[in-house]
């Protein structure tokens, strides 16, 4: 099927001029990526300044393919969309769950990441004290409301009552499965971001093919953090990139107050932010593993 630099793409035929714009480009020779801008910039990267790109005008077979167009509400559909363009994405819609999605990732890894509880609607209090002390951590079976900590660290059960209504208002939230955490205290850091969570000694790191491609800072808007035993939690996180197998995967870490090292959080790395990774040298990472 041939097609033009930027292209409109639809589910079901493939061009379709009413949709938003993405741009399909051949990156070095080696691999396609799909990109849409979304405005956020430890997202948005512009492959074409910085690598050799092309633009054919026909795909043969099978090429691989990420997408970077933020997230993504129907993977399966992304995929099959894909597919009929002659581009096979890096993660299949199965793979896409097991790293999307707490409850099918927590279980190769629980004795890595804090104590949890995946819900179908948010319990009863009596429910999470019978499971759980005060405080907990409450988020989204994927993600946290923007790390809103007045909807994240519940310090009591009235607090949680209050939560509740909110949450269920909540645009990021109310749509995901509520997840309870047992509350880690993490090492704290210098520095704060208004209206987020307390930054900690946390990081991001890329892992494509169990091969870690990039790894930095999560919290970058603070100063500079760097703990002489960091390696150590990236061992962490290269354990977990070996668990769950998927191909494209960003795993987060942190370090507790206590010393330990453990897992925060994972995702399909097509659908996560650089934060202070270097998303040059992560692109020429996973360029080199693809070989000549």
């Amino acid at each position: 099927m041939g097609y033009g630099s930027r292209y409109f793409v639809n589910a079901t035929d493939g061009i379709d001029y009413k949709q938003t714009p993405m741009n399909i480009a051949l990156v070095d020779r080696k691999l396609f990526v799909v990109t849409e801008a979304v405005g956020v910039s430890v997202y948005d990267f512009d492959l074409e300044l910085h690598f050799s790109c092309s633009h054919p005008y026909q795909i043969e077979g099978e090429a691989p393919c990420v997408l970077r167009i933020g997230a993504i509400p129907d993977y399966e559909i992304e995929f099959n969309d894909k597919a009929a363009l002659g581009l096979r994405l890096v993660n299949s819609p199965e793979e896409h769950e097991l790293a999307s999605e707490l409850e099918h990732w927590y279980p190769l890894i629980e004795d890595l990441t804090p104590r949890t509880l995946v819900f179908n609607e948010l319990p009863q209090a009596h429910v999470i004290e019978e499971a759980f002390a005060w405080p907990v951590f409450i988020k989204g079976s994927r993600q946290t409301s923007k790390h809103n900590p007045d909807l994240s660290v519940v310090q009591s059960r009235s607090q949680y009552e209050l939560i509740v209504q909110r949450y269920k208002a909540d645009p990021i939230l109310h749509w995901q499965k509520p997840v309870v955490r047992e509350f880690v205290q993490l090492a704290a850091v210098a520095g704060h971001v208004p209206g987020k969570v307390a930054p900690s000694i946390e990081y991001r790191s890329f892992w494509w093919y169990g091969e870690c491609v990039g790894w930095g800072r999560y919290w970058y808007q603070v100063p500079v953090y760097d703990p002489e035993d960091a390696a150590s939690g990236l061992e962490v996180a290269q354990e977990v990139a070996r668990r769950l197998a998927v191909p494209f995967l960003v795993v987060d870490f942190a370090k507790t107050a206590d010393g330990r090292w453990i897992v925060i959080e994972c995702n399909d790395a097509q659908e996560s932010g650089y934060v202070a990774v270097s998303p040059h040298t992560l692109w020429r990472n996973v360029l080199e593993r693809m070989g000549a």
